[in-house]
């Protein structure tokens, strides 16, 4: 008995408001599945809203569609036509290979044909071609559509900016479009207010930010305010009353930025503005004035070892390398580089009140843990002995490996092949049948027994394989680790290091990957403790640490404006400041 799914796709959202096609389509499924004796429906699925251009993985619908047929035993996809399944061509052809694999056809109710024939391949391509043409022309007239309502000052739809909401508006013939017009008094009042700021107190964008935030004044999306769309706001000119418009080709959307100039739409004075053009022309002069784009200092490259490892316990945000500018005691100032949390760093202290992590320090800390930890030679001889026991205890339970037991499989084969030819030659055929019965029975036991081994044997080898890894990397630490390229140390540092966290903001937990323990990885984790508060590493204590009772101590010097620093780990102490 045939099983299948069924699939319904609406190509816009005016269509879902409406609530017309979906009805229709399952209608139109379930009918067809009537008149088919024994099919059954399993599963349906549908996308609504805005899904004429999203690419297929991007329908949470056909996605979970996708999933449904490749765990369950599912014959067809059912659509009502092949476009609603896709009308990429490539995308349609990708996917249908793919659920053909799991043994599902997609089937169109409407379009009749056997795609198995040379004809019906031919209909199905023609008709994909025909749906892709289709959806192109479409894109384009519509761009085309969008570009004449641009031009005539109209909003062309999205989210309205900050301080605006769009209105209905009739033309001249009484044809309706959409129009941007003044927000409530209070967004207003904070637009304006923002302009003032920046363009006759000289506040930055950051310091901005920041006010907003401690007032709770919620940005266009509900949230708190960010730098980036703070700068987003301030170069708009939507807000002096201009219309700018253009279609991007690398997303396909609307953006203010256009490669080609000659393709942007700009309408000036094409709704209620709320600054007055002098204001923006002010702020936008003093924002180009400003030193740090009137001047700015050589480029520097730095890599950080420690990127997308290190997250803030207290706002959940990765840490971000940042250059700083340090004031030392006589005045001058040096160029320091240090870890961020990028909470604080893009929304302000209101978000996270962590504070910087000097980079060298944090890095130092982490390599001298892999390096006592795992890499050291006692560490290295425990590691070798425990991956050896290991090893020894499966060669133990499953003897010496998989060789014995294939070669009493190739046997039974051909003994099995023996007894086919006496078939052949003239031998009792029921004998014979009844002798290869036992040895199929035979042949079965040992194939899941090879299986077995087979698999135990490349577990033996991947174990194997681990401590050479593990030599490598440890000839690493013996070197002179920081003359090495960059890439391999990152290397040494993704293969071992689980996760960083900075908690407190002022311990730095470390989660070290442990080989062949625990399924393959033992998890072991050490606490470092920044001892000036504030001081972004430049001391620090001791914290007992976690995992096996190991405890970090670690000690820094000032020597010369660099930073020193020896680290320890003592297995089993209690962890004491030096």
């Amino acid at each position: 008995m045939p099983t299948a799914v069924t699939y319904c796709r609406v190509s816009s959202e005016e269509q879902a408001q409406k609530d017309l096609s979906i009805p229709a389509q399952h209608k139109a499924l379930q009918r067809w599945v009537n008149g088919q004796p024994g099919w059954a429906v399993a599963a349906s699925f549908v996308d609504k809203g805005q899904s004429a251009y999203a690419p297929a993985d991007k329908r949470p619908g056909f996605c979970e569609m996708v999933a449904y047929c490749r765990r369950h035993s599912v014959d067809f996809i059912l659509v009502h036509k092949l476009d609603r399944f896709s009308r990429n061509r490539e995308e349609s052809i990708l996917f249908k290979s793919l659920l053909r694999k799991h043994g599902v056809q997609v089937r169109s109710v409407t379009e009749t044909f056997d795609p198995e024939t040379p004809q019906g391949f031919l209909y199905e391509g023609m008709i994909e071609v025909i749906n892709q043409f289709y959806s192109m022309n479409l894109g384009t007239e519509t761009v085309k559509g969008m570009r004449e309502n641009a031009e005539r000052g109209y909003f062309n739809g999205g989210r309205p900016p900050y301080g605006y909401r769009v209105a209905k508006v009739q033309d001249a013939r009484g044809r309706e479009h959409s129009q941007l017009v003044p927000g409530p008094e209070e967004e207003v009042a904070v637009v304006r207010e923002i302009f003032d700021l920046s363009a006759n107190q000289g506040l930055g964008e950051r310091r901005i930010v920041n006010m907003l935030n401690e007032r709770g004044v919620r940005s266009a999306r509900g949230g708190r305010w960010s730098t980036s769309s703070m700068g987003n706001l301030l170069r708009n000119r939507v807000y002096v009353g201009d219309k700018v418009w253009y279609r991007s080709k690398r997303a396909g959307r609307a953006s203010r930025e256009a490669t080609d100039p000659d393709k942007r739409v700009i309408v000036e004075n094409a709704h209620e503005a709320l600054v007055s053009r002098e204001l923006w022309e002010r702020r936008r002069e003093a924002s180009a004035a400003r030193p740090f784009n009137r001047t700015r200092a050589p480029a520097r490259h730095v890599d950080y070892l420690l990127s997308r490892l290190m997250c803030c316990a207290e706002c959940g945000n990765n840490y971000v390398g940042r250059k700083h500018m340090v004031r030392q005691t006589r005045g001058a100032r040096l160029p320091a580089w240090r870890y961020n949390c990028a909470g604080y760093l893009y929304k302000g202290k209101a978000v996270c009140t962590s504070f910087p992590l000097d980079k060298e320090w944090a890095e130092g800390v982490v390599l001298e843990l892999i390096h006592t930890r795992l890499c050291a030679p006692e560490a290295m001889e425990e590691l070798e002995q425990r991956v050896r026991q290991r090893i020894e205890a499966r060669r133990r339970t499953y003897g010496r490996g998989s060789r014995a037991t294939q070669r009493k499989l190739d046997q039974v084969v051909r003994s099995i092949e023996n007894y086919f030819r006496a078939i052949g030659e003239g031998l009792d055929p029921a004998v014979c049948r009844q002798h290869i019965a036992e040895l199929e029975e035979k042949k079965a036991i040992l194939e899941a027994e090879n299986e077995v081994l087979q698999q135990e044997d490349y577990y033996t080898r991947a174990l194997e394989k681990n401590v050479q890894n593990l030599r490598r990397f440890a000839a690493a630490f013996e070197q002179d680790f920081t003359s090495l390229p960059f890439e391999v140390q990152r290397q040494v540092v993704l293969h071992f290091v689980e996760k960083i966290e900075v908690v407190e903001r002022r311990i730095l937990r470390v989660t070290l990957k442990v080989p062949f323990d625990n399924n393959g990885i033992e998890l072991l984790t050490d606490e470092v403790e920044v001892a000036n508060k504030g001081d972004g590493g430049a001391g620090s204590s001791a914290r007992a640490g976690e995992g096996d009772g190991g405890a970090a101590v670690s000690a820094w010097t000032h020597k010369g404006g660099r930073m020193d620093h020896g680290l320890d780990i003592r297995p089993g102490s209690s962890g004491s400041s030096p």
